[in-house]
């Protein structure tokens, strides 16, 4: 089970003289030993290299997550340091606003019992410049977990780095942590596929700024229509930005849900209602149950669907004015994109069976935090999705990228012949 905890009181950092705070954090109520884990932070600080961070578990033992990197450069913004990030925070240049590896691995403390007293250390070696830690977030996934019958099968081409590998596959485990049942097997072309296999390779597209990538279903099952074989492939002229970026992760697995069918499928399970209409709405019972209950109303509520940003995006990802920073709106926003019980319930209602236990923490943003994001604005600084549809892979321009909060700016699809004739047979 993924449980999330955190420290919201904020400690000061002293300017006038070298200072060392702690923030405690106590886990309780987590059943099994610990599988993985990430800590996702927000510090103000004038001078970043001056500090060093560190997590102090409840056993003592230590792992260091940065030391002293950044050079005059101000800020953490939340930063979430985690193992399988595809850039590393040594790399990383401030406000480090994204996904990171630490300096030391996380893996170090796997295996053990997560409950008890957390410290989160933040050491400033200098004087003259200080901050704050304004909060700090531990997000635990334990070993007694629901098992899932659920795998993924990443089939690794050419062009990605064992680094870039490794966030492909733990995207891979994060769906699999959220679908736990077992589809049939099927066989493709003499290969044994149970339960999706993906291909995913970095090529030579058009060089940075260009196309970005493709990714989606190319293979479904005759019986469920659900995806078999799926494609996730990215121009290598893109990929170290975004790694850089600390948005990898984050984007990698956007990308697998729709190669699993969020938004690439819901036409062919008759689930959308109203595409190309100023507001079309996804109608499948459970996530309109989970909508219904985030914003309070009595009985299931059709969920508003991105009806803006062109072909591929619209009609594929839910409302971004509506959900914020939700993972499977239409674009990806600096950070932290949770995963919410309303993007599990719509893969129920696509067929699947779920682990709603998964769910990263969420509520429906406010008109205050929706402007703080600079959502109702316009696109740049922040990724666009552009989708594929059904069963073929859709191309992505990055023509429009620009230096911003993300790794670019809007992203427009390029027109991608569809072959909707793809079907695996049990």
């Amino acid at each position: 089970m993924r449980q999330v905890f955190s420290n919201t009181t904020p400690v000061a950092i002293a300017v006038d003289a070298p200072d060392e705070i702690s923030s405690p954090l106590t886990v309780t109520g987590v059943a099994g030993q610990l599988q993985r884990l990430s800590v996702t932070l927000t510090a103000f600080h004038t001078y970043t290299s001056d500090l060093r961070m560190s997590l102090v578990a409840p056993d003592g033992r230590e792992v260091l997550l940065v030391s002293r990197r950044g050079g005059s450069g101000d800020d953490f913004i939340e930063t979430t340091f985690d193992d399988a990030a595809g850039a590393t925070i040594a790399t990383a240049r401030p406000p480090f606003t994204g996904s990171f590896q630490p300096e030391e691995t996380l893996t170090r403390l796997n295996g053990l019992d997560p409950n008890g007293d957390w410290t989160l250390r933040v050491a400033d070696v200098a004087d003259q410049d200080g901050g704050l830690l304004s909060n700090w977030t531990l997000a635990l996934t334990s070993a007694e977990a629901s098992p899932s019958q659920f795998a993924i099968q990443v089939q690794f081409g050419d062009g990605l780095t064992s680094r870039q590998q490794a966030v492909f596959a733990a995207a891979a485990a994060r769906w699999s942590e959220i679908i736990v049942g077992d589809l049939p097997e099927v066989v493709v072309e003499g290969t044994v596929v149970d339960d999706v296999l993906i291909e995913a390779r970095g090529v030579a597209i058009d060089g940075a700024s260009g196309i970005l990538g493709q990714a989606g279903p190319t293979l479904l099952r005759e019986d469920s229509q659900l995806p078999a074989l799926g494609i996730m492939e990215f121009d290598i002229g893109d990929l170290a930005q975004l790694e850089a970026s600390g948005g990898l992760l984050n984007v990698i697995v956007h990308e697998m849900g729709h190669v699993l069918g969020i938004g690439t499928l819901w036409q062919v399970k008759n689930l959308l209602v109203g595409a190309g209409s100023p507001n079309p709405t996804f109608i499948g019972m459970n996530a309109m149950r989970e909508f219904a209950t985030l914003t309070g109303a009595a009985a299931p509520t059709p969920v508003p669907v991105a009806n803006t940003g062109g072909q591929g995006t619209r009609d594929g990802h839910w409302r971004e004015d509506v959900f914020g920073s939700e993972l499977m709106t239409g674009f990806l926003n600096p950070a932290v994109n949770p995963l919410s019980r309303l993007t599990i319930a719509s893969l129920e209602d696509l067929g699947y069976v779920v682990n709603y236990d998964a769910a990263d923490p969420y509520g429906l943003p406010t008109a205050l935090e929706l402007a703080v994001m600079g959502i109702g604005a316009d696109s740049l600084g922040r990724w666009q999705c552009a989708m594929c549809g059904q069963t073929t892979p859709g191309c992505v321009d990055a023509s429009m990228l620009s230096p911003g909060r993300f790794f670019g700016g809007g992203l427009k699809e390029r027109s991608h012949r569809s072959d909707s004739s793809a079907i695996a047979h049990s």
